[in-house]
């Protein structure tokens, strides 16, 4: 069976506080782009994970060999499996890529062996696996709030063109919330997004996106800060960091601006893709 396994972005995440859990409440507008994975999963008599990537690991570090023994944990099957990766999201990228191969490998093994979980089952379960998981489960454009886990999904249909531009050098989301200063957070408004967002109002759009991990970012990453000035200087409306980085996207109705940042961030940097928001 093959599956895609599409990447997320940011357009907005305000950092509400810190609960008496340590876990950081959010209010967050999250969206799925047109970059996935590609996964291809068959019957095997042991199983072994084969990805384009060198880097990747092969055992429970990798999200898609986590949700395989979680879930083999809770029903006990004996299937194993083939697993053939073409990784085309980054790591540490603000973008979701783990998040999203496991979200698509929990439907997956839920078709192919017919667990009967229910979208709550899978939610609940995806939630051990990682904060990001339940969304791209979902997979929709939405408000996100708590830890990940309260999701509201909404009517987005307002064509315009990201450029997604990452730096080499990745931001590990642990060490991003390590160091948050609640002194410098703007809190942005993520029901006013979610509302613009609606209305197709894109002038709203632009105004409302926000990221209140973005000058942690530039502090533990300073390329980043880099890029997003770049992307401004080029002609974009706005452009912003997604997640915990050090993925930036460019904004614009511009298709041209588009193409034409494209060919110049792809001299530049390993990694920029001309992508929009999907509905899936």
């Amino acid at each position: 069976m093959k599956v895609k396994a599409y990447a997320k972005i940011n357009l907005c995440l305000n950092v509400v506080g810190k609960m008496e859990n340590g876990y950081h409440e959010l209010n967050m507008i999250m969206a799925p782009i047109d970059l996935f994975d590609s996964i291809d999963i068959s019957f095997d008599t042991t199983t072994t994970i084969h990805a384009n990537k060198a880097y990747l690991p092969n055992d429970n570090r990798n999200t898609i060999i986590k949700v395989i023994n979680g879930l083999r944990n809770i029903y006990h099957f004996d299937d194993q499996f083939r697993i053939k990766l073409i990784k085309n999201i980054p790591s540490q990228a603000g973008l979701g890529g783990g998040s999203a191969d496991a979200a698509i490998m929990i439907k997956t093994l839920n078709a192919l062996l017919d667990l009967k979980m229910s979208l709550e089952e899978m939610l609940t379960f995806g939630k051990t696996i990682g904060a990001d998981v339940p969304f791209c489960l979902v997979n929709k454009p939405a408000f996100v709030g708590g830890i990940g886990d309260q999701i509201e999904v909404f009517t987005f249909d307002c064509p315009f063109y990201l450029l997604l531009v990452k730096p080499k050098k990745g931001v590990s989301t642990r060490r991003a919330f390590e160091n948050l200063n609640f002194n410098e957070l703007i809190h942005p408004n993520a029901y006013m997004l979610r509302d613009s967002m609606i209305a197709c109002d894109y002038q709203q759009i632009i105004n409302n996106l926000g990221n209140d991990l973005q000058k942690c970012a530039f502090r533990l990453v300073p390329e980043i800060e880099i890029v997003r000035s770049e992307l401004l200087d080029f002609g974009f409306d706005r452009a912003l960091m997604s997640g915990s980085g050090s993925t930036v996207f460019g904004i614009t109705r511009d298709e041209n601006l588009a193409n034409r940042a494209l060919l110049t961030f792809q001299r530049k940097y390993s990694f920029a893709k001309k992508t929009k928001i999907i509905n899936i």
